[in-house]
């Protein structure tokens, strides 16, 4: 029988995996939701789905 894997353990391999994507940037999570900081530039969205999706525009539009 396999066991399903905690919320905790999926959200840590998600920003892993956020992190991996997106090198240079610091990911963290409050009550507003997730934040990429990477010097003085902040981008904050309510799901970490929704910041990498930024993250992405973002980085297209350098």
């Amino acid at each position: 029988m396999t066991s399903t894997p905690t919320a905790d353990v999926v959200m840590e391999r998600l920003l892993r995996e956020a992190a991996r994507e997106f090198p240079g940037w610091a990911f963290e999570r409050d009550q507003h939701g997730w934040t990429a900081a990477r010097g003085e530039v902040r981008l904050t969205r309510p799901t970490l789905a929704a910041l990498r999706a930024l993250l992405c525009l973002h980085r297209g539009a350098r």
